[in-house]
């Protein structure tokens, strides 16, 4: 089974996707570097920059009967929705689609801007303010909201997997049919693994914000911190599902 492990930009994917691995480890599923072309080549972990029909074939063929996690931050193209959907049918493929408040990105995105120009590393570089952090979180929640409206997807929310992490064990445990020990997985992914983890600190834009900006913020973000990070309402992911299935439709019945 290939594990596709996307999550939003300093949403805390990198740790659910450890989190993830060391599981899979601890129940007999070896998570071993997969060969340059199916996963990236300059990246020492699984991990992918782009997504389209050859690289879900590349990485199948390259896994074979293995179980092995790939992170993402990619997006992909409508045309690929339903073959995603019929593969986590047949359990050839399971999504776990990571995310977080916005404004808790914001302020990471912030900090590893700050750490970036420190270092004179372009990464997170152009990250220099609140404005900048807000345009960059615009562009990753449509890729979020068309991987979590895949059926299927398992869906794992930062404060989850930081801070309830017995709770997300027995999501994963329950999505992937497995029962891992759990003090090991957990000590791999926050003791062992590099996660890039900065503050963790729960919810820290209700103290690290000003009151205009969380206003500023809940503008910006208001219908995805209701629908996804308070109420966690299907209806949000399933009409998705129903517009991107629509417009599928609308092009493959377009004349040539």
């Amino acid at each position: 089974m290939l594990i596709l492990c996307y999550g939003i930009m300093k949403s805390g994917s990198t740790l659910a996707f450890e989190l993830v691995k060391g599981m899979l480890e601890n129940v007999g599923h070896p998570q071993t570097r997969l060969p340059d072309g199916p996963v990236d080549a300059a990246r020492r972990q699984n991990y992918i920059s782009s997504l389209d029909e050859d690289r879900i074939d590349a990485l199948l063929a390259a896994i074979g009967d293995r179980w092995v996690a790939v992170k993402t931050h990619a997006g992909f193209d409508d045309q690929l929705f339903p073959r995603l959907e019929d593969l986590q049918a047949r359990r050839a493929v399971q999504i776990i689609a990571s995310y977080r408040d916005p404004r808790d990105i914001c302020l990471s995105l912030m900090d590893a801007g700050a750490k970036a120009r420190a270092r004179g590393v372009p990464t997170f570089a152009k990250m220099r303010d609140l404005d900048s952090a807000v345009s960059r979180v615009r562009e990753q929640l449509p890729k979020f909201r068309k991987w979590a409206s895949v059926n299927g997807t398992l869906r794992l929310n930062y404060e989850t997997v930081a801070f309830a992490s017995d709770e997300a064990i027995d999501l994963i445990e329950h999505r992937l049919n497995i029962v891992c020990d759990r003090a090991v997985a957990k000590k791999h992914a926050f003791e062992e693994a590099f996660t890039q983890r900065n503050k963790a600190k729960s919810e820290r834009f209700r103290e690290e914000f000003t009151p205009s900006q969380n206003a500023q913020l809940l503008e910006a973000f208001g219908p995805f911190i209701r629908d996804v990070c308070e109420r966690d309402d299907q209806a949000w992911f399933a009409n998705h599902r129903k517009r991107v299935m629509s417009r599928i439709g609308a092009v493959k019945s377009s004349p040539a």
